[in-house]
């Protein structure tokens, strides 16, 4: 993936979160409201205001949207979940990509310059930087593609 895709990639990832977010307190709202409504409704039949067989219908219905409502919520989470952990490994590619053209840089430097304690310290540094980010970086993604292949087999063990 080049970097161009790389970046296009992760700022769709980004805006996709961005409306998650806000379908997220969409729904917080409308969760905190049924609920509001359920505890307010028997203090209304209590005190006459409103008719015993409506309250109870009302409550029904109340019921209802706030059960849909919290599985849409889980819904949203699992997708949120796994949008943070596209994005999560795609910075660390990302992370990765940079330090090989720093530690590339770095190289030309030496060749040209000669050697550095500096220089040779920074390489370094950058080297153990890529081999442990470019692991977790492959864990991530591995991970990811695992549990969508998985997800999509009609057998597999979270679908029992």
């Amino acid at each position: 993936m080049s970097m161009s895709q790389l970046q296009q990639t992760m700022a769709t990832l980004r805006l996709g979160l961005a409306e998650i977010r806000n379908k997220e307190q969409q729904l917080d709202s409308m969760i905190a409201q049924f609920r509001t409504q359920l505890r307010r409704l028997p203090r209304q039949v209590v005190y006459g205001r409103t008719p015993l067989d409506s309250s109870l219908s009302a409550m029904g219905e109340i019921e209802e949207r706030l059960t849909d409502a919290e599985a849409l919520r889980r819904r949203l989470l699992i997708i949120k979940k796994a949008a943070l952990d596209e994005l999560a490994a795609l910075e660390s590619v990302k992370q990765v990509d940079d330090a090989k053209a720093r530690l590339a840089g770095l190289r030309r430097r030496l060749a040209s310059d000669g050697e550095d304690e500096e220089t040779l310290a920074e390489m370094r540094r950058l080297q153990q930087f890529i081999a442990e980010h470019s692991k977790r970086a492959e864990v991530a993604i591995t991970e990811s593609y695992q549990a969508r292949v998985e997800a999509s087999q009609p057998d597999s063990p979270e679908r029992r």
